[in-house]
C-alpha cells in the first residue's frame, strides 16, 4: 500500500453567510483528494487541522524506532477525503490461541469531518483470514482532540508495556475459549452489533453450542469480510468491549 496516497493536500478556507458577510467563528476544511476539491467540514475556529501527513510522518518515525519487524497492512487500512485509518502489523509480536498465532497491530485514525479525533488502538490480525481485532482495553488506546494535537511518543511507551499485556490477553483468550455462549453474552452482542448482524453470525434462533472465543472470532470474521472498511473500527471496538478485550 502506497502511504503517499494518505498525503493529499488539505486546507482551511474562510466561509461566508448567505448574506455575503464573513462567518468569522467558522472555517471550511477543504480536501484536495481526487480531481475536484471537496469541502468535508465546516468547523469552529478552535478546531485544529491535523493533516494526515503531519500525523503519519512522526508516527512512522516512532514505528521505525521499535526493535521489531513491521509492515503497512492494507487489510484494514483505508483513506477517504474525510477520514483515514492506517494499520501497522508486527509479525514477530503475537498472541496465540489453539488455531494460530495472531500478530499484533496498531491502528491510527484521523478525520477532517469531525467524526472522530485522532485515535490509536492496539489490536491483532489473524494472518490466515485477515480477521481484524481491537484489544484496546488490555493492550492500549490513545485519543486526542483536534484542538489538542497528537503526541507520537505515546506509541513507544505503550509498545514497551505490550509484552506483559500480551500474557494477559492470552489468559483472557483461554478463558473465553472455556466459557460457553449464554443468553447474557448473546444479549450484549445484539445490543452492540444489532439483531440482523447477530442472526447472520450464528444463523440460528437458539443459543449456539460454542465457546465465547468462537463467537468472538465469528464476529471478527464477519466485520472483516462483510463490512466496508470505514465502518469496521466502531464494530471492532464494540466487540472488544463486549468480550473485555
Amino acid at each position: 500500500m502506497n502511504i503517499k496516497s494518505f498525503y493529499f493536500p488539505v486546507e482551511e478556507q474562510d466561509v461566508s453567510l448567505a448574506s455575503g458577510l464573513p462567518a468569522n467563528e467558522y472555517k471550511a476544511i477543504v480536501a484536495h483528494h481526487g480531481d475536484t476539491p471537496k469541502v468535508v467540514s465546516i468547523a469552529k475556529q478552535s478546531y485544529k487541522l491535523v493533516a494526515n501527513q503531519d500525523l503519519i510522518v512522526p508516527f512512522m518515525e516512532e514505528v521505525t524506532k521499535l526493535k521489531t519487524r513491521w509492515f503497512i497492512d492494507k487489510s484494514h487500512s483505508f483513506v477517504q477525503p474525510n477520514r483515514m485509518r492506517l494499520q501497522i502489523t508486527f509479525p514477530d509480536v503475537y498472541v496465540s490461541d489453539t488455531e494460530s498465532k495472531i500478530p499484533l497491530s496498531v491502528y491510527l485514525h484521523n478525520s477532517y469531518d469531525q467524526s472522530e479525533g485522532i485515535r490509536m488502538f492496539w489490536g491483532a490480525i489473524r494472518a490466515i483470514c485477515s480477521n481484524g481485532m481491537i484489544m484496546g482495553d488490555v493492550l492500549g488506546k490513545y485519543y486526542a482532540r483536534h484542538t489538542k494535537g497528537f503526541q507520537a511518543e505515546v506509541l513507544q511507551r505503550q509498545f514497551d508495556d505490550i509484552a506483559g499485556n500480551l500474557q494477559h490477553v492470552e489468559r483472557r483468550i483461554h478463558l473465553l475459549d472455556e466459557l460457553p455462549v449464554d443468553t447474557d453474552i448473546m444479549e450484549r452482542v445484539q445490543q452492540a452489533l444489532g439483531k440482523r448482524r447477530l442472526e447472520e453470525i450464528i444463523a440460528t434462533d437458539t443459543t449456539p453450542d460454542i465457546s465465547q472465543w468462537e463467537l468472538y472470532n465469528r464476529i471478527t470474521w464477519l466485520v472483516s469480510h462483510k463490512v466496508d472498511k470505514p465502518a469496521r473500527a466502531e464494530l471492532q471496538l464494540k466487540t472488544s468491549q463486549v468480550f473485555a478485550l
